[in-house]
Formats: C-alpha cells, sequence, structure tokens
C-alpha cells in the first residue's frame, strides 16, 4: 500500500482562510493525503473534520494578527518542535502570518513550504515603512525551499513583481467552492424575500474600505428609497466598526444600513442570494469567497478595481469594476443595476458561467493533490 503525504497546514483560522482550510480538510482524498494542522486555540468555532467525518485535533500554537516578537519566537519554537514532532512530508502555509512562522520554522529542515498569502501583508497598511517592513520580512523569507500557491493572477503578479519570487516557484490555484454545498437558510430567505437590498461581506476595517460603500450607499438612497445594504462579518476582527457605525449614524443612514456580526455560511449565502446584486469597496483581496458565491448563485457584481476582484470580474461584462474611491461612479453603477432588471440577468448570466468554468471545487482539489504530491 502507497504511503499517504502527511501535509501540515499553519494558519490563522479566520475568514476566507478558514473558509479555504475547512473545504480543504473536508474534500481531500485521505487515501492519499494525511491532514495536519497547526493554528490557533478553536474558540466557539466548529470541529475540523475530514471527509468521512473524522475529526481533525488541531496543535494549538498562537497565531496573531499583528507583529508580537514574544508570541512570535514562541509560535516558531513551538513549530520546530511540532514539525520534528510530526514529520510531515509537505507543509502548506496559509496567509502572511501562518507563512512567515512556517518558513522560519522550516529553515531547520529539509522540507519545501507551499505559501498561500491570501493577500500579502504589505498591501493591509497605507504606512510607507510598515509597507517596507512587510515588503522585506517577505523578501528575506523567499527561500529556497517556498513555493508560491496563489490565490489569483494579480496575487501572482505580486509575488514575482513586488517580492521578486522566480516565475518557476509560483503557481495560480484560484479559490474555489463546491456549489452543492451553498445551502439557504428558510427562515431567513422568508424574511429576505421581501426585501429590495444589495449586500457586502467584510469586517470593517483598512482592507475593507467601507467609509467608500457608505458614500456610495448614500447617494444611491436618495434616489431609491427602498433599497437597503447589509454589510455582513463585523466579527472577531473589526477595528473600524465604531468608526462606520459614527459615519452611518451622521449620514442619517441607520434605518438604511445593517451591521450584521459574523454569521454562519448557511445564513451568509441566503443573504447573497436574495440580494439584487453584490458589492465590495475593497482596496485589495486575495480571491474573495463571497464574490465566488454571488457568481455561483447567478447575482452580478460591482467591484472596485483591485486584485483579487479584477480576477473575478470582467468589467461591463460579468459585472461593473470602479475605481477606489472612486464612490460617485460605484454609486452610478449600482443604480443603473437596480433600474435594469434585463441588465442584471445577462450580467448574472454571464458570472455564473464565469464560476463553472474557473472556481469548481472538484478541479481544486485535483490541482491541490498534484502540487502536495510534486512537492512532497
Amino acid at each position: 500500500m502507497k504511503k499517504k503525504i502527511k501535509v501540515l497546514h499553519v494558519l490563522n483560522l479566520v475568514g476566507g482562510v478558514e473558509i479555504c482550510f475547512r473545504q480543504i480538510c473536508e474534500n481531500i482524498d485521505e487515501s492519499i493525503i494525511e491532514t495536519c494542522v497547526v493554528c490557533q486555540k478553536l474558540v466557539n468555532k466548529p470541529k475540523l473534520v475530514t471527509s468521512n467525518g473524522k475529526e481533525i485535533i488541531p496543535f494549538s500554537i498562537p497565531i496573531a494578527r499583528e507583529i508580537n516578537p514574544i508570541f512570535d519566537t514562541f509560535s516558531i519554537l513551538r513549530l520546530v518542535f511540532l514539525i520534528n514532532q510530526i514529520k510531515p512530508d509537505v507543509i502548506h502555509a496559509h496567509s502572511a502570518k501562518g507563512g512567515v512562522i512556517a518558513r522560519i520554522a522550516s529553515m531547520f529542515f529539509n522540507i519545501k513550504v507551499l505559501y498561500t498569502p491570501h493577500a500579502f501583508s504589505y498591501l493591509s497598511t497605507g504606512n510607507k515603512f510598515k509597507k517596507f517592513l512587510y515588503v522585506t520580512i517577505e523578501k528575506i523569507l523567499r527561500t529556497k525551499n517556498t513555493i508560491i500557491l496563489a490565490t489569483s493572477n494579480s496575487e501572482k503578479n505580486q509575488a514575482i513583481q513586488a517580492v521578486g519570487y522566480e516565475k518557476k516557484k509560483v503557481f495560480v490555484l484560484k479559490n474555489a467552492i463546491d456549489k452543492r454545498s451553498i445551502r439557504e437558510d428558510k427562515d431567513l430567505e422568508k424574511i429576505l424575500k421581501s426585501k429590495t437590498y444589495i449586500c457586502t461581506v467584510g469586517r470593517p476595517s483598512f482592507q475593507k474600505n467601507l467609509e467608500m460603500l457608505i458614500r456610495a450607499f448614500e447617494i444611491v438612497s436618495k434616489k431609491n428609497n427602498k433599497v437597503h445594504l447589509f454589510i455582513i462579518g463585523a466579527g472577531e476582527y473589526s477595528p473600524r466598526k465604531a468608526k462606520i457605525v459614527n459615519m452611518i449614524n451622521k449620514k442619517n443612514l441607520n434605518t438604511r444600513v445593517t451591521i450584521l456580526p459574523w454569521v454562519s455560511r448557511k445564513e451568509v449565502q441566503t443573504y447573497i442570494k436574495n440580494a439584487k446584486l453584490y458589492v465590495s469597496s475593497s482596496r485589495y483581496e486575495g480571491m474573495p469567497y463571497s464574490v465566488i458565491e454571488s457568481m455561483a448563485l447567478s447575482i452580478p457584481s460591482v467591484l472596485t478595481n483591485t486584485d483579487g476582484n479584477r480576477d473575478l470580474v470582467i468589467d461591463k461584462i460579468s459585472g461593473y469594476l470602479v475605481e477606489i474611491g472612486d464612490y460617485v461612479e460605484m454609486a452610478n453603477k449600482i443604480m443603473n443595476l437596480l433600474n435594469k432588471s434585463e441588465l442584471r440577468k445577462k450580467l448574472a448570466f454571464e458570472a455564473n458561467k464565469l464560476f463553472m468554468q474557473n472556481h469548481l471545487l472538484s478541479n481544486y482539489m485535483q490541482k491541490l493533490t498534484a502540487h502536495y504530491q510534486k512537492h512532497s
């Protein structure tokens, strides 16, 4: 019997990274791949399970978003110990902090690290010094054993052009979902069916740039007195929530905008499915699952023209792209789609076609397994 490939995942289990990893462990072929995971302690989160329903018990280390020399050093030392104990054939590091910890720890071993940034950390700040620091860290950790599994062509370009990876060490593995896994909350759907609304998924943060969306929606609300905006996902890490709430109140939009916490995927998908359109004002993305879900559900999008978003939508064909900061144009595009049902249907059809071509989970899992086999 052929030996299984043991893959050790290192990550902070939150947001899109969590969606990505849960899909991997729930769909990977267990006859080929054995899944191990190192992450933060799971608090108020569902168990991690395999495709056969077997629970995966994670090894816990503190993985925080921000740089913390004490915690980060402890995490690296703990991971060195765990790698020696687990003896994986390959490491898959997810997100910037997981990537840093895994790549440093792996230097003590002859083992390949597949690194999926899910958006490089230097994109997360407007501070020039921090940006320089984050880029420098990425360049220092551009080790000979690191292979980039980029979520999009934009992320691939960032790895090559900004960080300096050789083209032969960068591969694109586009985020994907299993359309069959999309579920509906029937009770919630009954409530939403009678509403006219648009929605976005994203915590109030620098990345999600919700200030732009609120300004755009203020214009929309004055031209359409029925449409509502749902902002979904103000959960574990929402550093700008108070600022956004204050902005909504100052603009007298508190009856027109609802901020929801981080709810279940079933609820998120129900909100997206019943929306007139999906919107995103992000400054950057890896490859956002919420947009992929909107494509799978045949919901057209109005998105900012930035990494991740532009990899999903073809402007004027399957949705609209607007420049970051141009909230007037975003408002115009939203109004255009709200007023033209036939145009919404046309763009929705094209969006779903792109989903079927590029984002099926079955294809993703085949390619990912091939990478594990190649680099183990």
